[in-house]
């Protein structure tokens, strides 16, 4: 048997008051995904554990069989991977994010974490200004997606401490306990996307063995300020990219490898660096989707041609998808309807029609982690799933959304447990 595993981010989310109390995917026409429900059977799992914070480095490492509070990583060491970077003992890689913030008082507001969803060509530029003009620290900046890319910082006293470890019982509390020669790290360093609306003050890294981002991001609000890019932006009446945001920090992966864990070889479809990341780490083959995460820029049909191509020689293929992912962080909710009706229509549809008479492939389709469009935030509220063919058949679901969550018929306690008993066939 070969497995499919579809992970879909941002698909699930809160009930709308103005909308008859129904969620963004039961107001949307999803015919393929319905099929999918009928034909198999549905179930729910939690992704994200109480103890962690609600998000895709979190739910990822869950849906690809590791258990988070063991595995846990710093999120820019898995994008190093993705971008094949290679890091010396002293590098300390962060992902380094273009925003938008605005003003308020004696405070900056985090207005927009995906810079006005500025194009690679453009942060390429600023990326260039950022490496030429910063002084007096050791940085050297990595191009990555539009506004999502990679800062590495050359600083022992960083690379030693400025990590989030954690155990087998999951991350300390206070952030990390003291190595026996060295002050104790610093706690998670904030994604931008967290703080939608709110101000910076409190989120920015002040203490010692992080006072040197503070002062890179000064120099690069300033760089930012002057770049011509930026004038063309305000004299076109467009918010200027007048910032980058710090985040990522964390202990280096340790994965064992996906094939060792599993006795299954095992590919990567994804335009997520964070999803492709891991997959490096865990050994696993990487075919690159090309799109901006989170959004639908990537071209659907084409994941699944190259997701059902890597089936012939692959045991498992996992296609990622990020959907609804950005719309649901910016509030949108008709473009989240509308996202999820594409994500119907250009990825679930073609991959029914590309496996349709196949006996020999198992299909799980599960979403990442509930992405609220009504809060503009991630929660750890268990997710819905649906598996096809089922071991014990269809269960009667008619429709793809929460309200599997109340009468699923499958439950699994995390994503380690769910993926374990689609490989033992118990699913």
């Amino acid at each position: 048997m070969k497995y499919l595993i579809v992970i879909a981010n941002g698909l699930t989310d809160d009930p709308i008051a103005e909308k008859d109390n129904k969620t963004p995917l039961q107001l949307a026409d999803t015919p393929n995904l319905d099929r999918l429900a009928r034909l198999g059977r549905s179930g729910m799992v939690h992704t994200i554990p109480e103890t962690l914070h609600a998000g895709s480095d979190v739910s990822f490492l869950s849906l690809l069989g590791y258990d988070p509070e063991r595995y846990y990583a710093g999120p820019a060491y898995f994008e190093a991977a993705a971008l094949n970077v290679k890091l010396d003992g002293d590098d300390f890689p962060l992902c380094c994010d273009f925003v938008i913030l605005q003003s308020s008082h004696n405070d900056m507001v985090m207005k927009d974490y995906a810079a006005g969803g500025i194009s690679s060509d453009d942060a390429n530029l600023l990326l260039d200004a950022l490496r030429k003009q910063i002084v007096d620290v050791s940085v050297d900046f990595y191009p990555g997606n539009g506004y999502h890319n990679l800062m590495v910082v050359k600083n022992r006293l960083l690379a030693r401490t400025g990590v989030l470890k954690t155990g087998p019982a999951g991350p300390m509390k206070n952030g990390g306990v003291p190595p026996p020669d060295g002050p104790a790290a610093p706690a998670r360093l904030t994604p931008p996307d967290e703080l939608i609306g709110e101000g910076i003050r409190r989120h920015m890294p002040a203490d010692d063995a992080h006072k040197e981002l503070a002062y890179i991001v000064n120099q690069a609000q300033i760089i930012l300020h002057h770049h011509p890019l930026n004038k063309e932006r305000r004299r076109r009446g467009l918010d200027p990219v007048n910032s980058i945001w710090p985040w990522g920090n964390g202990g280096r992966p340790d994965l064992p490898s996906f094939e060792s864990g599993n006795r299954k070889t095992a590919s990567a479809v994804s335009a997520s660096s964070l999803f492709t990341g891991m997959a490096v780490c865990a050994g696993m083959k990487v075919v690159p989707a090309q799109g901006a995460a989170g959004s639908m820029d990537a071209d659907g049909l084409g994941k699944v041609r190259a997701a059902t191509d890597e089936l012939r020689a692959r045991d498992a293929v996992y296609l990622q998808v990020s959907a609804c992912e950005e719309v649901s962080l910016h509030g949108n909710l008709d473009d989240k309807i509308l996202a999820i009706e594409d994500f119907d229509r250009e990825v679930v549809g073609p991959l029914l029609s590309a496996l349709e008479g196949r006996n020999d492939v198992k299909i799980l389709l599960v979403v990442s982690h509930v992405s609220s469009a009504v809060l503009m935030k991630y929660k750890k509220d268990p997710v819905p799933f649906v598996v096809y063919p089922a071991r014990r058949g269809p269960d009667g679901t008619e429709r793809f959304d929460e309200d599997i969550l109340k009468a699923a018929s499958e439950r699994f306690r995390d994503g380690p447990a769910l993926i374990q008993a689609l490989f033992k066939g118990e699913l």
